[in-house]
């Protein structure tokens, strides 16, 4: 580096302007343009230091009220990696020795002055130096120690501040640890992509580091959930204060282009030291409080309980348990019939998968399916459904009994599948069951943001010559403009709507809404939950096409139902047996 016009900001100690002169004039012949400022005094060597913004600090040895040594000792504590070289005329070796030792840059006798500017080309080259060091390791701190997306401390980062707040908290400064999780983020990335998925994680961790504030430590564990450990925090009454002003700033839109999103958390907490000594037992008990929070679903709280370490063992055996379930053969169906209104006659049945687990009898869907979902085991297990339920509905009909169309009900998992359609396929050729006689039933959920690929989907499906119903109507999506472009037959009216049947109600209103809705397009129209000959009646009376619900027949087994459909075949028309009922 050439020292021609370059500024050289130098802070003098030197009691003598004589010798500071000499110091400039050295320099500026050198090249340097000089700014200068002459302090004698410790005192004034702080100031200075203080006030000022310095490139070198150039020192005599011997001052009035003390010597470099202990300006060395001034500069080291007020500054970092500020070059001090002594210029002195007297000074003992072993003195210039210990302060270059201490730190001191250079010794240069006043007698000598010719190499100062040498030394200072060579201080503000190794100066420039640590610079780039200091800035690699900024860096390479930042890299280890932050998320690169949203500027919070990492897990890294959380695990250390952890470890040594732990190592010098005292029982009496407790602290609490929230493991928030957003709920269905994977839907937004599958449905918008990364893009959209980041700029949503990035808006949550500016929330966060707003409702928990500078005294908090917030950081993103990774994926979609972080973590804040709050200090001085130990009432089950204070985190749920907290926890409500998480779900409550998660009602405001996520707003990505022009799309606005909703997005909802779970949150579980942990409190130090009384739910964990260590940061390990703290962090898991957190999760453990978390992972019962996500299981109730929506906008969810729960501090940790002892008693959920049952709940989480339980839940790791059930899993296993499901894991071999499909190897052992003790997924079951039962099939629920559907009944014609007007004929009396079964025209349709639904598959409804059981689990038949040995030593505990038969387990109900509402506590196995979630975790089906959750695990990816509804893929192959509702592909088990599927084929189950196409062979049962060929053996009915190779036994002489009128034809009916078996339902299916496909996850969202399922219908994301990319080899789907073509799973069908081959199920339906393998157990050499007509297309029109099967149906698959999908949610109004599976329609939400990605209509265009849910369209392509069921166009596929439509040619093969599957029917298709949309499940729990009334109850998912909320624009009803999909149903004019969707390729569906059926409309199914969730059971909601049914089961509170009363004259003039709310729900009666809809109910006659979807019918009427449903018949506008050209679509079928079934109830399910039938459960009282009043709401029977009341469907009837305003056109309901079909039913199904207790009142006509519960779910049964395979021989259950050939039984009934037999006896309903005999049924005159408009007239139902009493085996219906």
């Amino acid at each position: 580096m050439s020292a021609m016009n370059k500024i050289l900001r130098v802070l003098v100690v030197e009691d003598s302007g004589d010798d500071a002169e000499l110091i400039r004039n050295q320099l500026t012949e050198a090249g340097f343009a000089v700014l200068y400022e002459r302090v004698e005094s410790a005192a004034s060597l702080e100031v200075a230091l203080e006030h000022g913004s310095w490139d070198m600090v150039i020192c005599d040895h011997n001052l009035p009220a003390f010597d470099s040594l202990a300006a060395l000792e001034i500069v080291q504590k007020m500054t970092e990696n500020l070059p001090l070289i002594i210029v002195s005329g007297l000074i003992p070796d072993e003195v210039a020795i210990e302060a270059m030792r201490r730190g001191a840059r250079d010794f240069i006798h006043k007698s000598n002055l010719s190499k100062l500017a040498l030394v200072v080309e060579r201080e503000l080259q190794e100066a420039m130096v640590r610079a780039d060091l200091n800035a690699a390791r900024l860096s390479l701190h930042n890299v280890s120690h932050f998320d690169s997306l949203t500027g919070l401390p990492n897990r890294e980062h959380l695990f250390e501040h952890l470890s040594e707040k732990m190592s010098c908290t005292v029982q009496d400064h407790p602290f609490a640890v929230f493991l928030i999780d957003l709920n269905r983020f994977r839907q937004v990335t599958k449905s918008f992509g990364m893009w959209a998925g980041n700029k949503v994680l990035v808006e949550m961790a500016e929330r966060l580091r707003v409702i928990f504030g500078e005294n908090s430590f917030v950081a993103r564990l990774g994926a979609d959930t972080f973590v804040a450990v709050v200090p001085h925090l130990e009432q089950e009454a204070q985190a749920e204060y907290i926890a409500k002003a998480i779900h409550k700033c998660m009602d405001e839109v996520f707003r990505i282009d022009d799309y606005d999103l909703f997005v909802n958390a779970s949150v579980g907490v942990s409190f130090y030291p009384k739910d964990g000594q260590d940061w390990d037992s703290l962090f898991r008990n957190a999760e453990s409080a978390l992972y019962h929070a996500k299981a109730t679903g929506g906008s969810s709280y729960q501090t940790y309980k002892s008693e959920l370490d049952v709940y989480g063992k339980e839940r790791l055996v059930m899993e296993s348990a499901l894991h071999h379930a499909l190897a052992h053969d003790e997924y079951v169906l039962h099939y629920q019939p559907q009944f014609d209104l007007s004929s009396g006659r079964i025209v349709g049945v639904e598959a409804l998968l059981r689990w038949r687990r040995s030593a505990f009898g038969l387990i109900q869907p509402g506590k196995f399916i979630p975790i089906l979902e959750e695990t990816g085991l509804i893929v192959p297990v509702g592909e088990w459904v599927l084929r189950t339920a196409c062979a049962q509905n060929k053996r009915w009909q190779d036994e002489g009994l009128s034809p009916v169309c078996i339902a299916v009900n496909l996850s969202v998992i399922q219908f994301r599948q990319p080899r789907l359609v073509q799973t069908i396929k081959k199920i339906l050729n393998e157990t050499g069951l007509l297309p029109q006689y099967l149906e698959l039933e999908i949610t109004e959920n599976i329609a939400m943001h990605t209509e265009e690929e849910t369209i392509a989907v069921l166009n596929e499906l439509r040619a093969i010559g599957v029917q298709i119903s949309i499940d729990d109507f009334g109850t998912g999506y909320s624009s009803l403009s999909y149903l004019k472009r969707f390729p569906i037959d059926k409309l199914k009216i969730d059971q909601s709507f049914v089961r509170d049947h009363q004259e003039g109600s709310n729900d009666d209103g809809i109910v006659v809404a979807i019918i009427g809705m449903g018949h506008g397009l050209n679509l079928k129209v079934i109830a399910e939950g039938v459960e009282t000959q009043a709401q029977a009646d009341f469907l009837k009376l305003n056109g309901c096409d079909e039913v199904q619900g207790y009142f006509y027949g519960k779910p049964m087994n395979v021989s259950d139902l050939a039984l009934l459909m037999e006896k309903t075949t005999a049924c005159s028309n408009n007239e139902f047996c009493e085996a219906m009922v």
